[in-house]
């Protein structure tokens, strides 16, 4: 066994200490790993340079030291009484001072066995309570792989997917009854702020805000007033309205009204109470287009340099910094239903099972996915976990 190591350990100390743990455990095991210890020791010796492979070979003592050629020998050698030493054990240093192998008071004694803890493998498939992990060709029928849904547009979008213009289109997710709502909420909130100088914004102008925003994100400037510039500036969004009101419209916009919002150490304090009403009337609005066979919910990012609290970092996205939003999306890439991050999403309805937050964003997101038609639903590891998975191969209803 030493030789597989390329270290010859002279035997006068070695093998004391190998008899003296072999005696002490009542096993050779303990002994050979007494053996392993003492070579690790001489090899990080070796290693920090106290002593050499040539000292060990070349010492002037070797002449009177034994030497293990092979395991034989070493074994031979360890069965072999303490007393047939020629060394004298008085004058070695390594004996010195050792205590006695056997305690003679309880020599008699008997010692109850430790079972060691078992590593086989059909131990290690127990503490494993049961599970098995096999490779399996799964072979589906038609009737479990058909999509039996209905792809069909209502009659209120029918004529606008197929003849519609952008703006009809756009019309049909930002509706009229939105925009009186934002119209009264930023009235409201400029009166909260200064009772004596009201916004008296009204729809027609809100409309041309957005307008103005809309064009902003095609062309882009680094500062909001070159819009207005007389060098650069566009004749257009001049024609529209004035910078001063446009910064002043800017600065009341408002979705929701303050008074309501719940404080931070209520249970249903609300993160997004600001913007809520428009979260919820987007996502109203994207449900009624009919829902394809294949879904997949992921992660999306709003870019945005803006200092705030719910930004987060995604380092494989295109844009790393931003507001984190769980999207439900088709294969075509059309947005059924998406929640924004906030760090405190974990909402879930009485009779649903938990699975986390991460694994309820999945349950959320599909709650408005029609049943037993064959809807596929694609989402990565992310939102993945054990119970999750089990639960959809036991088929119980995760959703009514």
């Amino acid at each position: 066994m030493l030789e597989r190591l390329g270290l010859r350990v002279p035997n006068n100390h070695t093998r004391r200490a190998i008899f003296a743990a072999t005696v002490d455990r009542g096993t050779y095991r303990a002994g050979f790993a007494q053996v392993f210890s003492i070579v690790e020791e001489y090899l990080a010796l070796i290693n920090y340079g106290e002593i050499s492979e040539d000292d060990l070979e070349d010492s002037d003592t070797e002449g009177n030291e034994n030497f293990y050629e092979n395991g034989d020998d070493l074994l031979h050698d360890l069965e072999s009484p303490l007393e047939e030493e020629n060394d004298d054990p008085d004058n070695d240093p390594f004996m010195a001072g050792d205590p006695p192998l056997i305690n003679e008071a309880t020599a008699n004694d008997q010692v109850p066995q430790v079972p060691f803890p078992s590593t086989s493998q059909a131990s290690r498939r127990a503490t494993m309570r049961g599970l098995v992990w096999k490779v399996k060709k799964i072979v589906l029928n038609s009737d479990q792989t058909a999509f039996h849904g209905d792809t069909t547009y209502p009659p209120e979008l029918k004529d606008e997917a197929t003849t519609g213009t952008p703006y009809s289109i756009f019309s049909h997710f930002i509706t009229s009854e939105i925009v009186q709502r934002i119209v009264e909420e930023s009235n409201l909130y400029s009166v909260q702020k200064n009772v004596t100088k009201p916004l008296n914004l009204s729809e027609t102008e809100l409309r041309k805000f957005m307008a103005i925003l809309i064009y902003m994100s095609v062309i882009k400037y680094p500062n909001v007033r070159l819009y207005w510039s007389n060098t650069v500036g566009f004749q257009l969004i001049k024609d529209i309205m004035t910078v001063n009101r446009f910064e002043t419209i800017r600065r009341f916009l408002h979705f929701n009204n303050n008074e309501k919002h719940l404080p931070k150490e209520h249970p249903q304090h609300d993160r997004l109470h600001k913007i809520r009403p428009i979260i919820s009337h987007l996502n109203e609005k994207f449900a009624l287009v009919p829902m394809e066979q294949k879904l997949s919910i992921d992660e999306q990012m709003c870019a945005t340099k803006v200092a705030h609290f719910m930004k987060q970092y995604l380092p494989n996205k295109p844009h790393k910094w931003g507001f984190k939003l769980y999207v439900m999306c088709s294969v075509k890439g059309y947005a059924h239903k998406f929640e924004i991050y906030t760090g405190q999403e974990n909402e879930r309805l009485p009779d649903e099972p938990d699975f986390g937050p991460v694994g309820n964003v999945v349950v959320r997101l599909a709650r408005g996915v029609p049943r037993h038609i064959n809807h596929i639903i694609y989402f990565d590891n992310f939102y993945t976990s054990v119970p999750f998975k089990l639960k959809l191969k036991l088929k119980i209803s995760l959703f009514k």
